[in-house]
């Protein structure tokens, strides 16, 4: 799907005429749309392919006359069987004689993508508006996976169910592709902020890119720190899991052992076919002295048994 605008009193507008507007956003494109942007804005096959390559880093080209970016974006959060997953697109840019076009491989929403606060009057501004867009939209997830987390590791200490720990793995999953897709956005910020002039970005444009380049590297450091510290805190509970299973098996093998003397006891009481065979030539005393001897006997072999085999060291 193509979809034109223009600009008009510092804002964007959706125009009819794709074939002049200055601004153009294609989402998913079919064959024929694919032919359409690679006839006016002169792509090759190879390049229109890494623009809709989710996988593909980011980076600046300038050459023949056209400019080509490729960033990294935020999509919208998934859950899947009921595990909240965060994931990353590329989002490509061409600027070519005055024109702009935004190519995404995934679905999202144009209006939320667009959505900016800047006046823009040009594809220049429209640009560092999306630029700023996508490093708020990271930033804003980062909050969320902040703030997921923390609720999953309070849910893992109280039920230490294992449901809950592979949703932190996933969340821990997801912000390395975050981590990976910021700094590219970063390096590639850098790199435009550098060029600025060689871009024929004004002053004004240039003062904003500085701004958005110093939010890019605070949203990367907030990324590694909260890595940081869902590594060691993941570790920490997996710990605490661990410790409070061991716990648990304590308190149990404590009611074993207190409840195990009565269960002999009623065991032994409960030997009619014992006493009966015994009755007619020892006393009830000297019979069953014998058979705690002989359990106590039978006990201490299998002791130096098990002892004797290295299944009894620590």
């Amino acid at each position: 799907m193509i979809a034109a605008y223009e600009f008009e009193n510092g804002k964007l507008v959706e125009s009819d005429d794709r074939a002049e507007a200055p601004v153009l956003i294609c989402i998913q494109p079919d064959q024929m749309e694919k032919m359409f942007i690679q006839t006016q804005f002169d792509l090759g096959q190879h390049t229109l392919y890494s623009l809709l390559d989710e996988n593909e880093l980011p980076r600046i080209e300038c050459r023949d006359h056209k400019i080509v970016i490729i960033c990294k974006h935020p999509l919208h959060i998934g859950v899947i069987d009921n595990n909240v997953e965060f994931h990353v697109t590329s989002l490509g840019a061409i600027i070519y004689e005055n024109r702009l076009l935004f190519v995404f491989n995934e679905p999202i929403e144009r209006r939320e993508f667009l959505t900016t606060h800047m006046r823009i009057y040009d594809i220049r501004d429209l640009l560092i508006s999306v630029l700023h867009r996508t490093t708020l939209h990271f930033h804003e997830h980062l909050r969320c996976i902040s703030l997921g987390m923390e609720q999953i590791e309070e849910e893992v200490i109280a039920t230490a169910d294992t449901h809950q720990l592979m949703n932190l793995f996933t969340l821990g999953k997801s912000l390395t592709y975050y981590v990976s897709a910021l700094n590219g956005n970063n390096s590639l910020i850098e790199r435009i902020y550098n060029n600025a002039d060689r871009l024929n970005f004004n002053s004004q444009q240039k003062e904003t890119l500085d701004d958005i380049r110093l939010d890019s590297a605070q949203c990367c450091q907030e990324a590694q720190i909260t890595t940081s510290i869902m590594t060691k805190m993941t570790d920490a509970r997996i710990s605490m899991m661990g410790n409070n299973l061991s716990i648990l098996m304590k308190r149990l093998t404590i009611i074993s052992l207190v409840l195990m003397p009565m269960n002999l006891i009623a065991g032994i009481g409960g030997m009619s076919e014992y006493t009966a065979f015994t009755h007619d030539f020892l006393p009830m005393w000297a019979s069953y002295g014998l058979l705690i001897f002989a359990f106590a006997f039978v006990g201490y072999l299998t002791y130096k048994f098990l002892q004797k085999m290295g299944l009894l060291k620590y």
